[in-house]
């Protein structure tokens, strides 16, 4: 029995054959006990959280999924029950653990998952392409890539699961790499390094944003192409909505808000918003990209097509569409009107400022009149 394949044994395990449970465990016991050794540092405690990584194991067999990634699958119960271990033991005793300095950083909460629509949108559209692109790697790259880029383990851990040397799996990760990067490309050509600022430009249409409409409480920005010719609705927030409203018509208000704050904090370090870009729309969403200059470094931010509006109003910089974008989303104006109604350019952006005036004037007078008496020119 001690010559079957791990696939092999899980199955007999799954019918009951605790002998070959047995096999599977002593052919991993060392690796079990090695991860939480490296994590716990004490001989006892780590031999303690091994036996119940086994029991865990044991219990949850039935819901592994793919009998030949049993060796990563055990690797991952053990992870998980140790740094429970550790967490445990931190809110008991306040105490700071020292853990492996390459230990997984950053693993998401329950803030970060609650997003707005379209941040989740993008993150699930990057998440299944680089799956997907991992998938088409060779079977030798593959699972390194697998753990490394979609799983976030570490070069120990993996080094651990797949019982390669640290040397062997870098140089996994470094040709996967360069496959991966060959693929995203493929799939994201807008994005490929060697374009340079010139072939970009060709593929860029500067723009407008024309106005903002209000539709059953939803915010739809109207960009428009400086012929005038073509129309690109896109859906935002409402408070997107409001704050590109109100940076194009330089409302005042008592203290700065979040996008004047942001401008003002540019200008501080002396930076320049040299232009906007509307970049790619892919499923449905919008991509867009902040080009900033500070002194002779130019720099670009990815951000959501509101942001980067709301702040390009502010700042007076040149709003560009990819071509590409135009052709995909766009109308000309009598297709837009059949569908949204006649269009007066500003018409929208008055009401949304108009709507903003009686809400401050009806639950905040103070500030409104405060506003008007620092609006008026001082007396001589």
């Amino acid at each position: 029995m001690t010559e079957l394949t791990d696939r092999e044994l899980v199955i007999l395990s799954r019918q009951g054959n605790k002998e070959a449970f047995g096999y599977l465990m002593e052919r991993y016991q060392m690796m079990i006990r090695q991860v939480a050794l490296r994590m716990i540092m004490a001989e006892d405690i780590a031999q303690d959280l091994s036996q119940e990584t086994m029991l865990q194991a044991y219990l949850s067999l039935h819901d592994l999924r793919d009998e030949e990634r049993f060796r990563s699958w055990l690797y991952g119960i053990a992870l998980n029950i140790t740094k429970g271990y550790l967490r445990g033991q931190k809110q008991q005793h306040n105490l700071h653990i020292p853990i492996n300095d390459d230990q997984i950083k950053n693993q998401p909460d329950a803030d970060h998952n609650a997003s707005d629509p379209q941040e989740i949108a993008i993150e699930r559209e990057l998440h299944v392409l680089v799956l997907d692109a991992i998938k088409g790697l060779p079977k030798a790259h593959r699972e390194s890539a697998r753990l490394y880029y979609y799983e976030s383990l570490t070069l120990h851990e993996i080094t651990a699961i797949t019982g390669a040397s640290p040397e062997a799996i870098k140089v996994r990760l470094h040709r996967a790499r360069n496959q991966l990067r060959e693929k995203l490309q493929n799939a994201y050509p807008e994005f490929k390094h060697h374009l340079t600022p010139n072939e970009r430009r060709r593929k860029m249409i500067k723009a407008i944003v024309a106005d903002i409409l209000v539709r059953e409480d939803k915010y739809i920005v109207i960009l428009q192409d400086e012929a005038g010719e073509k129309m690109l609705p896109i859906w935002i927030g409402a408070s997107e909505g409001a704050a590109i409203a109100m940076g194009l018509r330089a409302y005042p208000t008592l203290r700065p808000m979040t996008f004047d704050f942001m401008a003002h904090l540019l200008n501080a370090l002396d930076a320049k918003v040299e232009e906007v870009r509307i970049e790619v729309l892919k499923d449905m969403v919008f991509y867009g990209t902040v080009k900033v200059r500070m002194g002779k470094k130019i720099k670009e931010v990815d951000a959501r097509p509101s942001d980067v509006l709301a702040l390009a109003v502010r700042t007076g910089s040149p709003i560009y569409v990819a071509e590409e974008v135009m052709q995909q989303a766009s109308q000309d104006r009598a297709l837009f009107e059949n569908e949204f109604g006649r269009f007066t350019p500003g018409e929208g952006v008055e009401a949304i400022i108009k709507e903003f005036e009686e809400v401050v004037k009806k639950y905040y007078p103070t500030s409104l009149q405060s506003k008007e008496e620092h609006q008026q020119p001082p007396e001589e």
